[in-house]
């Protein structure tokens, strides 16, 4: 006997708040994909499920044909959250939790509960709790910058970092009187390959000043 329609709605209801719980860590760090996307990308695989095995009542039908299409699809998104800058490519977490998001929504759809509903607790202890973990590994060297806009400076910024093997781990602009200013937080970066990078920023004309603050422990 096919489950009634109220729980259809409530699988439904119930795969959009687990998303909603994934993407609001993806929202405070204020990536790509937040809350929203992963709200309908969980409630959509869930949807997906739902019609795939429960629309055609007394037909022969798959749903794990929905659940491998809905899987696929998922990848296209995914890839719409990740951001490549030369080498460095960024947003790749963001993209696995949309795929987690897919997940969820799935289990939910199959009505599975409690494990969609602890599958969402594991994801959450990795990406909240492991931040301890990763901060003791991985060191951020920030880098600041002012120069005058209109000289294509951020191209070579990327390349300097890029060639001695550093990544962008975050970055935020700002402009004022014509002058902008970009702070980095860049891994990888540090002893010669950081004097090297300034010096080479220091360099340019357009550049008129390069800082780097004391490196800082970072998620």
């Amino acid at each position: 006997m096919p489950p009634s329609d109220i729980e259809l709605v409530l699988r439904l209801v119930i795969a959009a708040l687990l998303g909603a719980a994934l993407g609001v860590e993806r929202e405070i760090y204020q990536k790509t994909a937040g809350l929203r996307t992963h709200t309908l990308v969980a409630a959509g695989a869930a949807l997906f499920t739902i019609a795939g095995a429960y629309a055609f009542e007394g037909a022969d039908v798959d749903p794990t044909r929905v659940a491998a299409q809905v899987v696929t699809g998922i990848g296209f998104i995914g890839a719409g959250a990740m951001i490549r800058t030369g080498f460095t490519v960024s947003g790749i977490t963001t993209a696995t939790t949309l795929w987690f998001a897919a997940a969820l929504g799935l289990a939910t759809g199959f009505g599975m509960y409690l494990f969609a509903a602890v599958s969402l607790g594991v994801a959450l202890v990795i990406m909240i709790g492991f931040a301890p973990v990763r901060r003791r590994i991985h060191r951020v060297q920030r880098l600041e910058m002012m120069y005058t806009p209109g000289h294509g400076t951020m191209t070579p910024l990327f390349q300097f970092l890029n060639a001695v093997g550093a990544s962008v781990h975050n970055m935020t602009l700002s402009e004022s009187e014509g002058v902008r200013t970009v702070a980095l937080e860049v891994l990888g970066l540090g002893g010669d390959s950081l004097d090297e990078v300034v010096a080479a920023l220091r360099a340019r004309d357009e550049v008129l000043n390069v800082s780097t603050p004391a490196a800082q422990e970072t998620s």
